[in-house]
């Protein structure tokens, strides 16, 4: 995909001018909704548009978009809920469709998540300050150890005043690279560790997808019988990590292995011989926020994938957004090419092969990795895999509509 024609897709409007008071900013006390036609009879199935007003602290209505809002039905008693998507209308009114999905009453949501002056310094910091964090590598060889700072871009923060300031780790399949700033006294390859439209519905904090044919496993019987037969290798962040350690609870046959590797960062195996299954998770590969960890454990899904056989037995799982929302969207684009890539070669060699994606989730609300720079992401995400056979497992809606309190790593539920 061309990078001009991926950009205009997630064209975000801001506001026209600089803040000249913080008064001008939309404040959430102050904006209001109402529903379109609010005494009709409804139907399941059919839907609801829900009218917002944005206005700022004097209540005055604002004259331009981008704001970004969060609509959802729900119904706390029936433990039912979906998700809303919100249209910008470009002059300080949103209209927000909700489907009707299920029979009896529900109420409306309407969150003010980032005003449109927030989401304009969100876009600004992410594109012109990308060492909003930065990493660790740690030199070793002959009994000399060194630290020092390292990232995923030759930014002015990383180089300084010297061209010459960096080790470049580019990886030989994938064509990625990591820098570090270059120790005094020991060479580059001493570098030895590395730290730091509604989908569906819930009713009866059942989930039920309208896009493909769901089903429920509410037993570790029926887990098993799923993942009979099958090689599975996730590689994401600590939000995948959290569906390899909810089977190891919820399955008793499934034992992980001892690798004697770090409890957060991996890898990790995990093998069920009554049921012929084996489940890896990895790390995703740098940047990724953790501690200290060997640098040899750290791979690229780009790198895994294009090593995998593939098969009507293998399952490719992956996600990949949380670590990413501190960096310009050129560099989490370029990746996503490479996995692409790698996805497709194995479809093509192994079209029987499962690729499952997790998308990204809610639950981040500051200045390092909000909801919109996540919704961003996403979006890049959803766009570049559009064409490929691949399953998306679309958590952002799940997250964004359910009744829990926003977290990062929401609860098994």
């Amino acid at each position: 995909m061309e990078w001009e024609s991926l950009v205009t897709k997630l064209q975000w409007t801001l506001p026209p001018v600089d803040l000249l008071s913080t008064d001008e900013a939309t404040n959430p006390t102050k904006c209001s909704f109402s529903v379109v036609n609010p005494n009709s009879n409804h139907t399941v199935g059919g839907f609801i548009d829900v009218i917002l007003i944005a206005r700022d602290t004097k209540n005055r209505i604002k004259t331009y978009g981008g704001d970004f809002f969060q609509a959802k039905l729900f119904n706390a008693e029936l433990k039912a809920s979906t998700y809303g998507a919100v249209t910008d209308h470009f002059n300080g009114t949103y209209t927000a469709r909700l489907a009707l999905l299920w029979p009896g009453p529900a109420k409306v949501s309407i969150r003010l998540v980032h005003s449109s002056e927030a989401v304009q310094v969100l876009c600004r910091q992410r594109e012109q300050d990308p060492d909003k964090v930065y990493f660790q590598g740690y030199f070793e060889e002959g009994g000399k150890q060194e630290t020092t700072m390292c990232n995923a871009q030759r930014s002015p923060r990383l180089v300084g005043n010297d061209l010459q300031c960096c080790c470049e780790y580019r990886e030989p399949v994938t064509g990625e690279s990591w820098f570090c700033r270059r120790p005094s006294s020991l060479p580059c390859h001493a570098l030895t560790y590395h730290s730091m439209v509604p989908s569906g519905f819930y009713l009866q904090d059942r989930w039920t997808s309208m896009v493909c044919d769901s089903k429920s496993f509410p037993s570790a019987k029926l887990i098993s019988g799923c993942l009979k037969d099958k090689q599975i290798l996730m590689m994401g962040d600590s939000t995948l990590r959290q569906w390899l350690e909810y089977l190891e609870k919820t399955v008793p046959t499934l034992k992980r292995l001892n690798l004697h590797t770090s409890s957060k960062s991996g890898p990790f195996e995990a093998v069920d011989t009554q049921s012929n299954t084996r489940i890896i998770w990895r790390a995703h590969g740098i940047p990724i926020r953790m501690s200290k960890t060997p640098w040899a454990d750290l791979h690229y899904i780009g790198r895994e994938v294009e090593g995998l056989a593939g098969g009507a037995h293998s399952v490719v799982v992956f996600t990949i957004w949380a670590h990413f929302t501190t960096y310009p969207l050129a560099v989490y684009a370029h990746r996503l090419v490479v996995i692409r890539r790698a996805v497709a070669s194995l479809l093509r060699r192994s079209p029987t092969t499962l690729v499952v994606i997790k998308s990204a989730n809610t639950g981040y609300k500051d200045v390092y990795g909000s909801d919109w720079l996540s919704w961003q992401l996403d979006m890049a995400l959803r766009e570049i895999f559009r064409d490929l056979p691949v399953v998306l497992i679309d958590v952002w809606q799940m997250t964004s509509c359910h009744y829990s309190p926003d977290n990062i790593h929401p609860p098994p539920w």
